[in-house]
């Protein structure tokens, strides 16, 4: 792309489910899911990553109370309800039927180009925090249950590899490191306090999504289950 700027929209095309975007500037098509263009002068092009957080406006302010908000009215009621409940896949169904996990539980899927692997939400409510490795990579793996937040962060930090666990404190939950007892925000990998204050951990490209879509994209996925 060569420092091209280019501005998004959205095509009203699917590809297994998963929403299509386009450059207006070509015309190109971009799967969100996967970062990269599948059709038109970028195909093969990957864009890159700004890691969000998906979690509650609660728990946002509580970490950052001078944030701003973009705020757009709409309906009080989700119209999305019915489809989070119901058992069908999407509106042109599965690509590939896997029955490893339910259909519609949530996953973070990680791994995308080297070992991709599910997270199943319902694994992770049973460790808060999970240090493993994708490929050569270790990582840490955060899950706030009562927001159905989960995030991923390299454990590196100026080459010295950690390991965490989850403390409760101020009545917030931290990572914190067992190396130097550092504490975490575990929705940025910022390090709030301790010896390492300053740092930060870097985010790992995942994505928090139905199984019947990760297992689309990558039939071949592992599954975290240890």
């Amino acid at each position: 792309m060569d420092g091209e700027t280019l501005t998004f929209g959205v095509s009203g095309k699917l590809t297994m489910n998963a929403l299509i975007m386009f450059d207006r500037q070509t015309g190109s098509l971009w799967s969100h899911f996967l970062s990269e263009a599948i059709a038109g002068k970028f195909k093969g092009t990957r864009l890159q990553n700004v890691p969000i957080v998906l979690t509650t406006w609660d728990e946002w302010k509580r970490a950052f109370p001078n944030t701003k908000a973009l705020y757009k009215a709409r309906k009080r009621n989700d119209p999305y309800e019915y489809y989070y409940s119901a058992d069908d896949a999407g509106v042109i169904g599965e690509a590939n039927e896997d029955g490893r996990l339910p259909r519609k539980e949530l996953v973070l899927g990680v791994g995308f180009d080297d070992g991709p692997m599910a997270f199943p939400h319902s694994r992770l409510a049973k460790d808060a925090s999970i240090n493993t490795r994708i490929g050569d990579m270790p990582i840490v793996i955060y899950y706030h249950a009562a927001t159905a937040t989960a995030t991923a962060f390299s454990r590196v930090i100026d080459d010295e590899t950690l390991t965490f666990e989850i403390s409760v404190e101020d009545d917030r939950e931290w990572l914190v490191d067992n190396a130097t007892g550092t504490r975490w925000l575990p929705f940025t990998g910022q390090a709030w306090q301790g010896t390492l204050q300053g740092w930060r951990l870097s985010p790992i490209h995942a994505v928090n999504v139905f199984w019947f879509a990760w297992s689309d994209f990558y039939p071949d996925t592992a599954i975290f289950s240890e």
